[in-house]
């Protein structure tokens, strides 16, 4: 590969100051000449559009979830492929393509000598886009609280649940799921998520709770905090070619897609897309 272009968001949650020139020594080490951009701006789409303008063979994007999701958005199926390294909190979109957690370095080495392309799945909330994960309903409020958790902020987790409304059983939505061998089934949900999954896949995969009481929302509650929700109690989950949301009174849906809070429409469609996307896997 001729022509390499790297993007680094230095805000991401793991990017290190001397992100630049620690890339650089490594990429010429393997005997390569990259372009670097900082995307150290509010406006981080320009760049990554510039960057992809220039016909690159491939792009190293060494960010936060957000940052990659957003090259690839911007890349599409046709465009050139993309090798993520872990500089975020979560790292979430990253494990996705690589196949687990791994460090900086070693997925950039990995990649550039015995990487695999794939190709990258999606979800569609209507016309939105996303890569991992997105969530409709109470629970949502969880993203900021488990996210401060995560750094050890445990007086902040608290304020932000204590200013939610995470247990208001009130706040309903019904759905509709559309199985490949299977008749549409119905049902009512006060949260639901919907995950990509991995390119061997071929469907989304959902779970939805409707709790009886506070105690069974609660116990999903604290397994979102420090689990995955989806392993707690009066939790349904299956997979589903796509999975319509409605709120009960015709509001719009509260939401995150990949951790960012959204509104949807009331009836809006979650689908998946085979490939929306080239990536580099260091199959870890």
């Amino acid at each position: 590969m001729s022509n390499i272009a790297v993007l680094i968001n230095p805000r991401s949650g793991s990017v290190p100051e001397d992100a630049a020139s620690e890339i650089e020594t490594v990429l010429e080490g393997l005997g390569h000449t990259p372009t670097i951009t900082l995307l150290d701006g509010d406006d981080i789409a320009g760049p990554i559009k510039a960057c992809l303008e220039s016909s690159p063979d491939l792009v190293i994007v060494w960010s936060g979830d957000g940052t990659v999701a957003c090259t690839f958005e911007n890349a599409g199926p046709d465009g050139p492929p993309i090798l993520p390294l872990p500089g975020g909190t979560m790292n979430l979109f990253h494990k996705q393509i690589h196949g687990g957690p791994c460090e900086w370095r070693e997925c950039l080495e990995r990649g550039l000598s015995d990487g695999v392309e794939i190709d990258v799945p999606a979800g569609k909330a209507g016309d939105r886009t996303f890569y991992v994960a997105a969530m409709a309903g109470n629970l949502t409020d969880l993203t900021g609280p488990r996210e401060a958790m995560r750094k050890g902020h445990l007086i902040e987790a608290i304020q932000a649940l204590s200013g939610s409304d995470l247990l208001d059983l009130r706040t309903t939505m019904t759905y509709e799921l559309d199985g490949s061998d299977t008749a549409p089934e119905t049902g009512y949900a006060t949260a639901v998520s919907v995950f990509v999954g991995t390119q061997e896949e071929t469907e989304l995969e959902f779970a939805v709770i409707d709790p009886d009481n506070p105690i069974e929302l609660a116990a999903a509650g604290f397994s979102a905090l420090f689990d995955d929700w989806r392993n707690a109690a009066g939790v349904t989950s299956g997979h589903v070619r796509s999975i319509t949301l409605h709120h009960e009174r015709g509001h719009e849906l509260r939401a995150t897609l990949d951790g960012e809070p959204v509104r949807l429409k009331s009836g809006t469609r979650f689908t998946r897309i085979a490939k929306a996307g080239r990536a580099i896997s260091a199959k870890v």
